[in-house]
Order: C-alpha cells, then structure tokens, then sequence
C-alpha cells in the first residue's frame, strides 16, 4: 500500500507524530510550511485568526499531485479549535486526490475543538472518503501506548 503524509507543523510535535506514522507504514512524509512572512508571534496570532474563519494561507509546496498513491493521511496542529490555514491550503492544492481513501490527525496541547470535523468536510470537498479521524496530546506524542493507538486509528482502514 502506497501511503503519502502530508502535514503542517511549527513546533514540531505534528512532524514528530507524522514520523511515527510514516515508520508504522513505510508512508511518504510531505511537509507543507507556510510561505506568509509574519514573524513568530504575529504570525500566530494572525494565522489563528485565520484558521477560525477556515481560511487558507501560501503553502511550499504550493501543489501536491497525488496520484501515485493509494492513501493520504492528513495532520495538523490545532489552532483555535481548528486545523491550521496551512494544511486548508493543501488539502485544497491536491492533484489526483479524487476517490482515494484519506485519514487525518492532529496534535494539541489543549482540546482538538472542530479539527475532525473540519478535516472531513475538506476532504470530502475534493472527492476524498474520510475514513478515519483521531487526535494526540502533545504530551502523548512520546508515550508508546498513545502512538500506537493513533496509529492503529489512522492506518486499520488503510491496509
């Protein structure tokens, strides 16, 4: 089974869980970084704004053609309650997604609010079937137990 991640991370607790997943399936790793020039701070805050209204932000690489693989798998950081406006962007940029099979996750220090739900309606809006959701603690990215159960979620109807 031929698996590409594609995943947005800033701190680096989603790219840590995108490795664990990639390491369970032999999957690709793709990650999108957001081109928008705020420095840290600003960035963040302005970027949360965005992610509450489910807006999208200038993504590197700015187009994925996916259509060499079987699955996607989708994460996130969660920003006010929702996925960041980088990985909108590249759900949103995909080429040869339509009828794949897609999973995601998120990472969150705090509650993972509308991630999930947000994560399949995208999916679903470019011809994608959601067939999994979960979400990890920042403070479980490490635990061994939690890992695998994330793993489990997100690659059980992948194989």
């Amino acid at each position: 089974m031929n698996i590409c991640i594609i995943y947005h991370s800033e701190t680096g607790n989603t790219r840590h869980a995108a490795q664990h997943i990639a390491s369970a399936c032999d999957g690709k790793l793709v990650e999108v970084t957001d081109k928008t020039g705020y420095n840290r701070l600003t960035g963040f805050l302005v970027r949360c704004k965005m992610a509450m209204g489910e807006e999208k932000t200038l993504i590197e690489p700015g187009s994925l053609d996916v259509s060499g693989y079987d699955q996607l798998v989708f994460g996130s950081p969660v920003w006010a309650f929702k996925p960041t406006p980088a990985i909108h962007a590249a759900i949103d940029s995909l080429v040869g997604c339509e009828g794949k099979k897609a999973t995601a996750f998120c990472t969150h220090g705090g509650k993972p609010g509308q991630t999930a739900e947000l994560f399949q309606k995208w999916i679903e809006a470019r011809g994608m079937k959601c067939v999994g959701n979960t979400n990890i603690h920042q403070n479980d990215i490490e635990n061994e137990k939690k890992t695998k159960e994330m793993v489990s979620v997100l690659i059980k109807d992948l194989s």
